[in-house]
Formats: structure tokens, sequence, C-alpha cells
């Protein structure tokens, strides 16, 4: 039996904070035998786990007591409070987990301490102190310097002065072989702007937010007439977890997302005829955040492509950062008009027309502003047996496997529901068997008459009637409940088409 027993709980049943909020809660420490006791101590930081080394931040402490003596039977109970940290938020990916904790430990002199930890979620609440509006330079977070990073820096700069020595040692060597190199290079890029001319690319936003339109800018004019299979661009993510040091680190990649969206269709740049277009992109709805510590990364780029057939190709890459969209000044609704898509076509907003059905619960068209009329194509369940899932949901243990078995139960079931919409994006990735999801629309928002958030995969033939929504606004469609989302608390449904 353990010296003593350490229980930790939260205010909060699920244990969710936003970044900046208050994280309380109880530590009760009972007592299996007498021990001598140098003090109590909590930490709360974050740290990474998975397949790279561990990166961490800086251990916030809080004295609970100070040295006494410890008897069997006890039952110490402190409370204990803090301001949870804004950033990194919490995040679990293929490679790569961030997670914050809370760690107790009974200090017991010339013994094994005592110890335990919980962790929390921590999702998008204050916005870090870096962000000041802007978005067109990726942000650096103000990280804390430890001693052992102190120390890494030191060798780091004596290894560059090693390599400084060696380097003037055997410039004779590698002077013409950088000279060679930097001829061919040069060469290359003369050879591509003698079609292409001087192509100038704009991408305002390389601080981008998730489901938002994203705008790219791209004008040249030919000094020759050449054929085109295409202009594109590529939106990559990835995870990078490197493990071990020196000669024996290992990295691992795990491509997070890979699209290519065509900006301008195949055909002909005519000499002297400028090419000017400012575009938008539909960008994924995300929850890897762009992550930079030194052993674990998510990176975000994209790369623009002129596609000349047999010949160089004009390329040029940007790295992206991706954040929540509450640190944004002016975060953009992807379901707003666009002046031009990705394909380059102007559009015209339609007239929003919902998918409607018969809700048989109290809440009825008329008493939700913005729902759409009813067209009486075929009902499936009210939205009341749907209200009292989300009420069961709500009543169990956020870390057991009571709300999965909940949502397994209503699983097959097809409900009346209407959202209220906080975003609408393109959907992404989607990994079920129906292709009818695959270009279709992913819904965020919550059910309306409660608080129950939920994520929508909707059919692309509702492309029409959900792309023009905006925040706040209600949709009304027939939907079946599939999973549960435990890091956003949220209900993930799929739609289902109307007979």
């Amino acid at each position: 039996m353990a010296k003593c027993d350490i229980q930790i709980t939260f205010d909060s049943p699920d244990r969710t904070y936003c970044g900046g909020d208050t994280v309380a809660g109880e530590v009760c420490v009972q007592v299996n035998e007498d021990i001598r006791c140098n003090g109590i101590v909590l930490f709360h930081y974050w740290r990474t786990h998975g397949r790279g080394n561990t990166d961490r931040g800086k251990k916030h402490e809080i004295q609970l007591t100070s040295g006494v003596p410890l008897q069997a039977g006890e039952e110490l109970r402190f409370p204990f409070e803090f301001v949870a940290e804004i950033w990194p938020l919490t995040y679990h990916g293929h490679y790569i987990n961030v997670d914050h904790f809370v760690h107790v430990g009974v200090d017991v002199p010339w013994s094994f301490d005592p110890k335990h930890e919980e962790e929390y979620i921590l999702l998008p609440g204050e916005r870090p102190p870096e962000f000041s509006g802007g978005r067109g330079e990726v942000i650096e977070f103000e990280k804390e310097v430890t001693e052992a990073k102190g120390i890494v820096k030191v060798i780091l700069f004596v290894i560059v002065a090693l390599f400084m020595v060696l380097f003037a040692a055997f410039s004779v060597v590698l002077i013409p072989l950088l000279l060679v190199g930097g001829g061919i290079y040069w060469a290359w890029k003369k050879m591509i702007a003698s079609r292409v001319g001087e192509v100038k690319l704009k991408m305002p936003h390389l601080v981008v937010g998730p489901g938002e339109d994203w705008p790219v800018e791209l004008s040249f004019t030919p000094k020759k007439t050449f054929p085109v299979n295409g202009i594109t661009v590529k939106v990559f993510a990835q995870e990078t977890a490197t493990s071990g040091s020196g000669t024996n680190s290992t990295t691992h990649r795990h491509t997070l997302h890979e699209e290519t969206h065509t900006l301008h269709p195949a055909g002909a740049m005519l000499a002297g005829e400028e090419f000017s277009e400012q575009f938008t992109v539909s960008f994924p709805e995300t929850d890897a955040w762009s992550i930079a510590e030194s052993d674990n990364k998510v990176t975000w780029s994209a790369q623009v492509r002129i596609d000349i057939p047999r010949f160089p190709d004009w390329t040029q890459k940007a790295e992206l950062q991706v954040v929540p969209l509450e640190f944004l000044d002016d975060p953009a609704h992807s379901g707003s008009g666009r002046s031009q898509s990705a394909s380059g076509h102007t559009s015209v907003p339609p007239a929003a027309v919902g998918t409607a059905s018969r809700a048989e619960s109290e809440f009825r068209e008329a008493d939700l502003p913005g729902t759409v009329a009813n067209n009486d194509a075929g009902a499936g369940e009210s939205l009341a047996p749907l209200l009292a899932v989300v009420a069961e949901i709500d009543q169990a243990g956020r870390f057991g496997n009571e709300r999965s078995e909940i949502v397994a139960a209503a699983d097959g079931h097809t409900y009346d529901v209407v959202i209220q919409i906080d975003r609408v994006s393109t959907t992404f990735g989607f990994s079920g068997d129906d292709d009818a999801f695959e270009n279709g629309r992913t819904v965020i928002g919550r059910i309306a008459g409660s608080d129950q958030k939920v994520q929508l995969f909707a059919w692309e033939s509702s492309n029409d009637s959900l792309d023009y929504l905006s925040r706040g606004e209600t949709w009304q469609t027939r939907a079946t409940v599939r999973s549960w989302d435990s890091l956003y608390d949220r209900l993930v449904m799929h739609e289902v088409p109307f007979d």
C-alpha cells in the first residue's frame, strides 16, 4: 500500500477550461502510514507526449502546506485555484499530443515521494498578447527559457563555432562548389523568368483561422506565349516529432492534410497580356493548431504553382500559422459570399433555401428566427428525444465510457434537428464510406433549444442551402447521431437525405 493516496478533483466536472479561466478544485491526501513530510506542493504545467521527445512548459508551483508530520488515518483536504495558461491548447494528434496537467507531490525525505497528476482540457479563450491583430506575419510565441534550454543553447553555440572553424579550413574546396551550385540555381530561375516574367504573389493572411475564406493574389505578364496545365495552390499540414538526439535521433512525420486547389484551369498565357487575379480558397476546418516546439511541430504551408508542360514550373511556398478564430480580429465566415472562388469563377449568392421537415416537438419554425420554411418532406423522430439524449450526456461523466455508450445507443435513430449555426465550412478528409459527404459542408453550432454543441456533416446536395447562412442563423434538417467528440464535448451527426 502507498504511504498516502492523492486525489485531485476539479470544480468543472468535465475538466474543460478556456485560456485565462480560473482552474479550481480540491486535493485530498489520505495518509496510510506515519511519515515525515517536508511539504505538499502542487504544480501546473503543459507537456507533450507521443513519439517525440518531451517538450514542456514552465512548472508553476503552489505550496499547499509546509513540512508537517503526517499520521496514518489522516485525511487532508486543500483547495486550489490558478489561472489557466492561454497557449498552447490541448491537442491530440497522430504522433504528437499536448496536454495540461495538475501534479501534486508529497515531499518525503530519503524516500520515494507519493505523487499524482490529472489532466484538464484547455480550449481557446483569452487571446495571447503576441497577437496584435496583424495577419501578415507568422507570430512567434514568447517562450520562457529554462536552465536546460540555456545549456542546449550553449552547446549549439559551441557546435556552430566548430563548424565555422572547419568551414574556414576547407573553404578552398567548398567555395567553388557553392559558386557552381549558385550558378545553376540562377540559370534555372532565369529560364523560368524568360517565360512568366516577374511574378507577384500576395498572401495577405499568413495567420489563418479554420474554415475561413483565405485570400490569394497572383499577377504576372508573360514574356512569351506558353501553355499551362493550370495554376494551383497546395495546402499542406504535417506533424513532425523527433525522438532521441544526435546521431541516434529519429524524425517521425505524419501528413495531417494535403489538398490542391485549382486557381486557374489549363489554357494558354499570351505574351504581353497581364494575368492578374484575386482568389479565395476555403481553408479546411481543423483543430490542428500550429505548434513550433523544439522536438514537436505541427506545420502548415501553401505552395502556389504555375504548371508549365515540358518546362520548369514556377513555384513559391509560404509558411502559414493556423490559430483558433477566437484569436483573430477579423475572422471570416466561410459561408459568406465570395467575389471569386478557387476555380476562378465569379459567383452570385443565391437565396438561402434550407432543407426542412415536420418538427414534431415544441420547437416550431415560428419560434426560431431564421429557420427555413417547412416543406413536409417527411419526418424522423422529433427533437424532444434528441434533447433527452443531450440531457443524458450532460449528466454523464466526461472521462469514462458512459457518454460514448449513450451515443452508441442513439446511433441509427433519425431526428428532426434545428441547428443554431456558428460556422459552415467545406468538408475535408471525410473518413466515412458515403461519397455524398466528401464535397459537402461541415456545420458547427449548437442544437437549438439547448447548449449542446454539434458537428454535422451535410450532403453535397445541401451546399446551396448552407453556403450563405451566417453565424446565429438556424438550419433545419434530418440527421442521425454517429459519435461523440470528447475533446470538444460535442455530438457528431450525419445528415439523412429526405425521401
